[in-house]
């Protein structure tokens, strides 16, 4: 993700209604690949992420990956980390969180 596009989903992010709208996006996404999200707290965005993600397959999380339409070499490159599921997890919010401000964006013209 271009690195201005990423600020400006991070500052969006600070919006309270905007993480309710990521919140729902991630619901979708979990819910389509058998997940259900731990947490439903918007301002808890990425502990419930990591929490899940940790008690999935690997296929679960191989599809959820795929459904998110994250790349393969970043997955394959957090998967030799430690931080495994807490990058992952920032990979995904960030991943989900455009989405919606894409959206939003789409909409105002």
């Amino acid at each position: 993700m271009a690195q201005e596009l990423q600020e400006q989903v991070k500052q969006a992010l600070i919006d309270q209604s905007f993480r309710v709208a990521t919140l729902e996006q991630l619901q979708k996404d979990f819910q389509r690949c058998g997940l259900e999200l731990m947490s439903i707290d918007p301002s808890q965005l990425l502990e419930a992420i990591e929490a899940c993600i940790k008690l999935v397959s690997n296929t679960q999380l191989q599809q959820l990956i795929y459904l998110i339409d994250i790349p393969e070499s970043i997955f394959h490159s957090l998967s030799r980390k430690e931080s495994f599921h807490q990058e992952l997890s920032e990979v995904i919010l960030m991943r989900e969180a455009l989405k919606v401000y894409l959206r939003h964006k789409f909409r105002e013209r």
